[in-house]
């Protein structure tokens, strides 16, 4: 349901009554509740018009029965400083709807059809609201069928609303509209309608609604938003509490006269959109493309005037782009030339405007136009000087038309006549685990037309060299990623301590480097390195330093360094350092908390140590906790009330309020769980401080002193 809706429901006052209302002593309220709401205006000559609706069908039903009781007090400020309690309301009115004869006479004297079939809608509503929507159970649908018969009556009960807030003339037949024309101009009233009879189920609230007596000028400028499509135009606004039941009106190029385009007002029933702003929208089609055409938007006003709230131009315009143009594979036809070829339709779109080709150096990269100037729309070739040699080179050509609407071919890159070989490449590392896996890695050449490296393999710098595995990308894929990590499997039961490797360099036109220099790459031993030894553990606040030994083992690659608070629990990983440290310090810890630490070394040939004797550490806690942000005070009838912020924990806080005496000393004055505090014997001189205790004994500094003076 839009705020509109919602509005018409709750009509706003609970804004007036949160702020304006007068205060007094509630009653306990036993649950479920309804609430009668009001909205109202001053109009001089006229008085004050009221409308009221009750939020629940049943107490609705129950006025139309019995009737409602309109009830008036007038605010007075000096009455309110002598004696509070005088200020009570006075029964001004009851208000019943239309008898039979009445809606009669009311349906007959009725000159607009669209009024008088509000009026229709608004008493076969009356005579229908005591007859249920019931019947037998079906077990089947069960729950279901309940839901959709709830669903159509809250349905007909908002319509009923909508009904009754447009045409006065229906409020009034309904008995939901009063006008105090005893008003006087520059008073401030009170008002609240409550029914005749009571409810058997409801508790019903009677809303206070504070107006002043004044002619107050409204406007209902809202500006409307236009998106242009293709013969059409999407029309968007964000809805206001003030107005629902849009309409639209349009005059046709050229001409003064408006049509409405909407024979039903639009109502958004969807809900708010993402922010909580309600939007309603209107869309027009079949329009003629560059014509510019003038709209009117409308809506009814909470007491039913149909008023204007923006006027706008807009035209509609092209949006479909032309047929896209088909690249085949462009060619280097000479040293310094690629020659770019494509083909459309044989008999083109009319509005074809020209053509643009762009260049990038990768399938999906930033193509840049490799001229000023649109191709004619004749054109169906381009030679380009420019591109780069050692690189992939994509073409796209865009085909644009008159309304600058724009299709793309697919890229497609061109085969360079080339006969430089990349240069020779180089190795990083190379390793072997203890299951026999070579990990072997290749600095990546800087040629940019590099397709990738074939990697040669022997047992002997003496044997010749045979190919392992090749690793290139093809042209035209969407994967460029050059293979630089290369894997191999050898047997660790072997004479020989080491394995050699060579590699090559290939290019997308297969020219092939120079052998890379030999990579010797040692099995791996089978001893593990020596354990490292914890020597020292200091505890503070916030942090728990480590000290340790490392590994004297000479093949160590890295020490893994492990935590875990639960010692049944298994090791997690906390830190891995290649360098020889002797300290660590652990700074993600909670306070409170004890953690247990070991740590182990990794040789190169991927043999761990046995893990260290287990150290802990347990971070104490100071007991100090974040202190109180923006304390402020303000003064509300003779009350004092203390807002702040603290910010959030796991344990809920409470405070203690504290307040100087007659000597000047700050003693405590109350204690609060809520971040507000109102002092009902507030002095002439006041000043507080906060502070925060937990339930755990920790407790906040003292917050700053704030002082409020009454007058």
């Amino acid at each position: 349901m839009n705020k509109q809706t919602r509005h018409i429901l709750t009509i706003a006052s609970i804004l007036f009554y949160a702020s304006n209302c007068f205060a007094q002593d509630a009653e306990p309220v036993i649950n479920p509740v309804s609430t009668i709401n009001l909205i109202g205006r001053y109009t001089e000559g006229k008085g004050v018009e009221i409308r009221f609706f009750p939020d629940k069908k049943s107490v609705l039903e129950v006025g139309f029965k019995e009737g409602f009781i309109i009830e008036r007090m007038l605010f007075d400020t000096s009455i309110i400083r002598k004696d509070p309690n005088k200020m009570t309301y006075a029964e001004i009115a009851r208000i019943f709807p239309y008898s039979d004869t009445q809606w009669e006479t009311a349906l007959r004297s009725e000159k607009s059809l669209e009024s008088k079939n509000e009026l229709e809608i608004a008493r076969d509503f009356l005579k229908n609201i005591d007859k249920g929507k019931g019947g037998a159970f079906n077990f089947e649908k069960g729950i279901a069928e309940l839901k959709d018969q709830k669903s159509k009556e809250d349905f007909e009960y908002m319509i009923f609303t909508l009904t009754a807030l447009k045409d006065a003339k229906a409020a009034t037949a309904l008995g939901l509209a009063y006008t105090d024309s005893t008003a006087i101009k520059g008073k401030t009233y009170f008002y609240r309608a409550r029914p005749v009879g009571k409810s058997d189920v409801y508790t019903v609230i009677s809303v206070d609604y504070r107006i002043v007596a004044e002619n107050l000028k409204k406007g209902y400028d809202n500006p409307v938003y236009v998106k242009q499509g293709d013969t059409e135009l999407f029309f968007a606004w964000i809805e206001t509490p003030d107005l629902s039941g849009y309409f639209v009106e349009r005059a046709n190029p050229g001409e003064t006269t408006f049509t409405q385009l909407n024979k039903a007002p639009i109502h958004n029933l969807e809900g708010s959109a993402a922010g909580g702003e309600s939007r309603s929208g209107f869309n027009d089609k079949n329009l003629i493309n560059y014509q510019v055409y003038t709209y009117r938007f409308f809506g009814y006003t909470l007491f039913g005037e149909k008023v204007q709230f923006a006027e706008v131009k807009a035209m509609p315009k092209d949006l479909t782009p032309p047929e896209q143009p088909f690249l085949p594979q462009p060619q280097n036809v000479k040293p310094n030339e690629v020659l770019v070829t494509w083909q459309m339709n044989p008999v083109p779109a009319p509005d074809l405007k020209g053509f643009f080709v762009a260049r990038a150096n990768k399938n999906e990269g930033d193509f840049k136009v490799l001229h000023q100037a649109m191709l004619p729309k004749e054109a169906r070739t381009f030679t380009d000087t420019t591109f780069v040699r050692g690189q992939a080179n994509y073409y796209v050509v865009q085909a644009m038309d008159t309304a600058n609407n724009v299709s793309s071919s697919f890229p497609v890159s061109v085969t360079l006549i080339d006969s430089i070989p990349p240069g020779k490449p180089a190795f990083l590392s190379g390793t072997i685990d203890s299951l026999g896996v070579v990990t072997i890695t290749v600095k990546k050449s800087k040629e940019k037309d590099l397709m990738g490296y074939r990697l040669f393999k022997a047992n002997s710098p003496e044997h010749e060299f045979s190919v392992m595995v090749e690793g290139f990308v093809e042209n035209d894929s969407l994967n460029q990623e050059i293979q630089t990590v290369f894997k191999d499997t050898v047997t660790l039961n072997s004479l020989t301590p080491f394995i050699y490797y060579k590699v090559k360099a290939l290019d997308f036109n297969y020219n092939q480097s120079d052998f890379s220099d030999l990579l010797k790459v040692a099995r791996p031993d089978t001893i593990a390195p020596v354990s490292p030894i914890f020597t020292s553990v200091v505890v503070k606040e916030k942090q728990v330093e480590l000290f340790f030994v490392s590994s004297s083992s000479a093949d160590v690659q890295e020490h893994i360094l492990y935590r875990k608070t639960d010692l049944k629990s298994e090791w997690q990983i906390l830190s891995m350092f290649s360098s020889l440290l002797s300290k660590f310090i652990d700074t993600n810890v909670t306070t409170g908390v004890t953690y247990y630490y070991s740590i182990r070394a990794k040789d190169f040939g991927g043999l761990y140590s046995h893990y260290a004797s287990a150290v802990y550490g347990k971070p104490y806690d100071t007991g100090i906790r974040p202190p109180i942000e923006n304390l402020n005070a303000k003064v509300e009838k003779k009350n004092i009330i203390l807002t702040w912020n603290y910010p959030s924990s796991k344990v809920e806080p409470s405070f203690i309020v504290y307040k100087k005496d007659d000597n000047g000393n700050l003693t405590q004055y109350d204690i609060t769980t809520e971040k507000s505090y109102t002092d009902k014997n507030a002095h002439k001189t006041n000043y507080y401080a906060i502070k925060a205790v937990m339930k755990d004994g920790g407790q906040s500094t003292l917050s700053e002193v704030v002082g409020k003076i009454i007058e």
